[in-house]
């Protein structure tokens, strides 16, 4: 089972995981949300939350379940052992590499192995300059650690226009692990970052280039229901004590993630599938594939 956070960028990297390989019923969800009193509350409506000898209510009940001894922090996502009642998993990273070993046919791959080199070096390089960056400025406690985290964060998103320009994505013709990666972190950007993380000096639909790779991967079938605005908004205004005590909620800016992207000027969209353990081809076709 999947344990994640509609708010949180590195679950809904996993979620997107999840959808594009068609594994909403073999990897069912239970959805962590609210206010974060005691961190992540479990929704009362999952499979998780009042199962069980006791009525388990937060995610850092699961961490005490796995391991009693256990003082860190609870974090999001979690693969769940239903039948063991542990925590398999709390790394986005590994949790979502692992997806792409569930073993099916033509099954899309979103880091093959010819191109994990590629892919590992590029979801650091966006983690340590974007998506860690927009948190450094925005959980800024000096002007000098803020001024810092924005330059940063722009440079990044300077130089990913520019790389957007000539090719349809980060690696080329095919989608893969990083587009998604960074996909969690712009669809949040007009929303939160720009405006509750004061990362204001350009908005995403500034960057032609970006604006529209963004729209791109937004209307991807089955990407949209992925993305859950007015709980990104609560995820971040709401929890966030230090910067919005009053614990009001910014309204979304406008974006129109609909609006056509011309993308299909730098190529057609394609997927790298898998052929055999060890092949892989990129090729085009309807996405994604039946959930089973």
């Amino acid at each position: 089972m999947l344990i994640a956070s509609l708010s949180c960028p590195w679950s809904h990297g996993v979620l997107i995981a999840r959808a594009l390989k068609g594994l909403e019923t073999r990897l069912p969800l239970q959805i962590a949300c609210g206010p974060r009193i005691q961190g992540y509350a479990l929704d009362r409506s999952g499979p998780l939350a009042f199962s069980g000898a006791y009525e388990r209510r937060h995610v850092h009940e699961l961490y005490a379940q796995s391991d009693p001894c256990y003082t860190g922090r609870a974090t999001v996502p979690i693969l769940w052992d239903r039948q063991d009642n542990r925590i398999v998993s709390n790394d986005s990273a590994k949790i979502m590499r692992g997806l792409d070993d569930v073993p099916k046919a033509g099954a899309v791959i979103l880091a093959p192995k010819f191109l994990q080199h590629d892919i590992d070096d590029l979801n650091a390089f966006l983690y340590a300059r974007l998506s860690n960056a927009v948190y450094r400025a925005g959980l800024a406690r000096s002007q000098v650690a803020y001024d810092e985290a924005v330059a940063s964060v722009f440079e990044t998103l300077e130089h990913l226009e520019e790389r957007l320009g000539k090719r349809r994505f980060l690696l080329g013709s095919a989608v893969t692990e990083s587009d998604w990666r960074l996909f969690t972190t712009l669809v949040r950007f007009d929303a939160v970052y720009a405006t509750h993380f004061r990362c204001t000096r350009k908005r995403l639909v500034d960057f032609p280039n970006l604006w529209a790779y963004a729209r791109d991967l937004y209307q991807w079938e089955g990407i949209a229901e992925t993305v859950d605005f007015p709980e990104i908004l609560a995820g971040y205004y709401l929890n966030d004590g230090d910067n919005n005590p009053h614990r009001i909620i910014a309204e979304r800016p406008d974006a129109a993630w609909h609006a056509p992207h011309d993308r299909d000027r730098l190529g057609s969209r394609q997927v790298y599938a898998r052929q055999d353990n060890d092949n892989f081809a990129a090729v085009t076709r309807p996405f994604p594939p039946k959930a089973s």
